[in-house]
């Protein structure tokens, strides 16, 4: 055979074999980025229908509890939160990545979402090296996983904006689960009033608000937002012009719990009654029971008075004395 007819003969050899792979690869190709075009409209295809997708049990692998996961998607919730309003236009396989390449049904049951490396490497990483996880791993406690705290209406994918007013009040109960003397006291003060009442805005402020979200220290660390060198400026967001006078308004009064009270008649017995009136709560604490003391003592004599009146009628139907007019 002549030289350059084989020499084309032997390149058309080549390029069939190298051809057969690089079909397969743009197929491959073409189909990855099909997958990955997927919509939320498409998952919702099925999963915004009760009658495609029902509720399934599925085990926490780290507590192993057993939780019962609704596979029905609210696409509205979905959309007005954190990720469904956000710029980058989150779509269901970002998040559940285990999904790629799959068609049609799929698994039960996906592995769980891990928001950590996904994304919020930064702020888990804040949170994990803070005194305040430190503390709990101290007392055999878990710490929170972000989806207790980030919890949207019907489950974690809803995750919600940090101004919304469910996350709001949502982040009150959470930190209420440990610390429940805490939420008591919070909610007699007018913050927590209005938080209980729903008000739960921008305009009242929640745990997050003053004792910080991912980094929380304890109140005597320099560092601290409710701190004595930090306290005014962390006030001073809500209320313009606060100063050293009006930080000392107490946030927890203790002075309706029983343990105040306790500790109180403690503090009389070691120190003294001047070491008492040290606590400003005690002020508050004296004018608590006086007024309880004038309400009581008010409704005991206007109730007995109604009682004996009662009576004595009864007492004058009895001796025909009711027409003379008494």
């Amino acid at each position: 055979m002549h030289l350059r007819k084989r020499v084309y003969f032997y390149r058309l050899i080549v390029g069939s074999l190298w051809s057969v792979p690089a079909f397969f690869f743009v197929l491959a190709l073409c189909c990855s980025n099909l997958t990955m075009a997927q919509e939320v409209a498409d998952c919702m295809e099925c999963h915004g229908d009760p009658e495609e997708v029902c509720k399934v049990a599925r085990i926490d692998r780290e507590t192993g509890e057993v939780n019962v996961v609704n596979m029905l998607v609210d696409e509205a919730a979905f959309m007005d939160s954190a990720h469904g309003r956000s710029e980058e236009g989150f779509v269901c396989i970002d998040c559940h990545q285990d999904l790629d390449g799959v068609y049609g049904e799929h698994l039960a049951l996906l592995e769980r979402v891990d928001c950590v490396t996904f994304c919020h490497d930064d702020p888990a990483a804040e949170f994990l090296e803070s005194t305040h996880v430190e503390h709990m791993k101290d007392e055999d406690k878990i710490p929170p996983r972000c989806t207790d705290c980030h919890m949207g209406p019907n489950s974690a994918r809803e995750t919600p904006v940090a101004d919304s007013g469910f996350h709001r009040a949502h982040v009150n109960k959470t930190c209420g689960k440990c610390h429940e003397d805490y939420l008591y006291t919070y909610c007699t003060n007018l913050h927590g009033q209005l938080s209980s009442l729903g008000v739960c805005n921008q305009d009242v402020p929640n745990c997050f608000d003053c004792h910080g979200g991912h980094d929380i220290l304890k109140s005597d660390d320099p560092e601290s937002k409710i701190g004595a060198d930090n306290k005014v400026e962390t006030c001073g967001k809500c209320h313009e012009g606060a100063g050293e006078n009006f930080v000392k308004h107490i946030a927890h009064p203790a002075y309706k719990t029983s343990a105040f009270y306790a500790e109180a008649y403690k503090t009389y017995k070691e120190k003294g009654l001047l070491a008492v009136l040290a606590d400003p709560q005690s002020y508050l604490a004296l004018m608590f029971v006086l007024y309880v003391g004038i309400i009581v003592q008010a409704f005991s004599v206007f109730g007995g008075h109604a009682l004996l009146m009662w009576v004595r009628m009864i007492l004058d139907e009895r001796k025909g004395g009711g027409g003379h007019g008494h």
